[in-house]
C-alpha cells in the first residue's frame, strides 16, 4: 500500500507525520510520532477510523485538491494520490496562505508521483 519512496518524499517535504487511508479496507496507517504535532486532534477528526475516512471522502468529491485543514500552528494537507487511497500531510508552519498553497501543490505532486510510480 505504502511506496518505497513515500518516506523519502516525507523528509524532502519535511514533513513528520502523515496518515494513509486505503478506502478499500479502510486502513488507516499512521507514519511519523504524532506527538511530534501540538495537536492531535487534527488527526483523529480526519483519520480516526473506517467512518471519519469515508467521510473525509465524501467531502472531497468534486473539490479541487490538495485540500488544507488547519488547528492552530498545525496543518493537514489532504491527497487523493488514486481512487482508494488518501493521504494527510500534517505539519507545523507559519506560512502565508499563499505560500501553504505553492508548498500543498508541490506536496500534492510529490505524493502523486510516488504513488504512481509504485504502480507501474
Amino acid at each position: 500500500m505504502i511506496p518505497e519512496t513515500f518516506n523519502d518524499v516525507l523528509e524532502t517535504l519535511n514533513v513528520p507525520l502523515a496518515a494513509i487511508a486505503d478506502l478499500g479496507s479502510g486502513e488507516v496507517q499512521i507514519i511519523g510520532d504524532p506527538e511530534v504535532v501540538d495537536n492531535t486532534d487534527l488527526i483523529s477528526t480526519l483519520f480516526a477510523d473506517k467512518e471519519t475516512v469515508e467521510s473525509l471522502n465524501r467531502s472531497l468529491e468534486g473539490q479541487i485538491l490538495p485540500r488544507a485543514w488547519s488547528q492552530g500552528k498545525v496543518s493537514c494537507i489532504v491527497c487523493k494520490p488514486t481512487v482508494e487511497t488518501i493521504v494527510g500531510l500534517f505539519v507545523m508552519d507559519d506560512l502565508d496562505a499563499v505560500q501553504q498553497y505553492h508548498w500543498s501543490k508541490k506536496a500534492n505532486e510529490a505524493i502523486r508521483l510516488s504513488f504512481s510510480a509504485s504502480a507501474s
